[in-house]
């Protein structure tokens, strides 16, 4: 008899442990489980987000403003903060644009490169990107800068509901 309570006191720990082991490398598991799971869906936004600010470079480049701003959030909370100029609400943005493109001035908007971007998903539903933008005019010359964008996933896809556009000198 005594054997055998002992057999089951040196037996208990040994379970104990074993459920000790087993939970935590179940809790790892899981843990390793939903750090893949974030950055599979980092990853998707992150492409995601591409494809819309590729749209808008294409859009851009063939002079389609209304096609480049259906990468913006239609709506009048949508905010562009220029270097000297807040426009708030998308169709006054649209407007600006029209007006500063309009012609004589269409040749003007340019080819537009987005360089050095960076795209840091903040949660399922937004995310914030910046990098540097260049526009090469048809006579050879150059204007840019930096740009930050807040994004948000809609049902209809990712948006831009702030964009912080800047002109700055460019480094050749």
């Amino acid at each position: 008899m005594k054997l055998r309570r002992a057999r089951g006191y040196l037996t208990t720990p040994i379970l104990f442990g074993v459920l000790a082991v087993s939970l935590v490398l179940g809790e790892s598991r899981s843990g390793s489980f939903a750090a893949e799971n974030a950055a599979q869906v980092a990853s998707e936004s992150q492409k995601s987000i591409q494809a819309v600010l590729d749209k808008q470079i294409v859009a851009w480049n063939r002079g389609d403003i209304d096609a480049f701003m259906a990468g913006y959030w239609n709506s009048p909370e949508f905010i562009y903060i220029g270097n000297k100029q807040v426009t708030h609400g998308w169709q006054a943005m649209l407007d600006r644009y029209h007006q500063a493109f309009q012609p004589p001035n269409q040749a003007q908007m340019g080819t537009l490169e987005l360089l050095d971007t960076q795209i840091t998903p903040l949660d399922k539903q937004a995310a914030l990107v910046w990098g540097t933008y260049r526009v090469t005019t048809s006579d050879g010359k150059h204007r840019g800068g930096l740009y930050t964008l807040v994004m948000r996933k809609f049902p209809q896809g990712w948006l831009t509901i702030y964009d912080r556009t800047s002109s700055e000198p460019l480094q050749n």
